[in-house]
């Protein structure tokens, strides 16, 4: 696989698991905790499009040949990198200490396994697309 397809495919697998993420997130208990963010509301919306648009805005100006975007995408995974491990364990620990049902349960292991996918898939984009020679 070319390098350019390889940065389009690794960053928008990163983009869409980290938009489930937050989508699953706000279905779980933690969202009814203080002013949190619950499904459906306008802050659930301005953090997809906070979060997704951190990585699409500069993979557009990649795909319009702009070499160095590829550093900006690297630099937003990298902070994003960040916040998954975070998610996972907190949402781990919601589902096995203080979910008082089945339905709460699956919705904290769901956004916690998504969680780790989303950290999976953001430390495989650097091997993935480095360039290859």
């Amino acid at each position: 696989m070319k390098e350019k397809e390889s940065v389009i495919l690794w960053t928008a697998i990163a983009v869409v698991l980290f938009c489930c993420e937050l989508i699953a997130v706000t279905l779980t208990p933690l969202a009814k905790i203080g002013n949190g963010t619950q499904f459906g509301s306008t802050g659930m919306y301005f953090n997809l499009m906070i979060c997704g648009g951190s990585y699409m805005v500069p993979l557009i100006f990649y795909c319009l040949n702009i070499r160095l975007m590829k550093y900006v995408i690297a630099c937003v995974n990298a902070l994003w990198l960040i916040c998954h491990p975070v998610i996972a364990v907190i949402c781990f620990i919601t589902a096995f200490l203080t979910a008082s049902g089945m339905a709460e349960f699956l919705s904290c292991i769901i956004a916690g396994g998504l969680a780790a996918a989303g950290f999976a898939a953001d430390i495989l984009w650097y091997p993935m697309c480095r360039k290859k020679k």
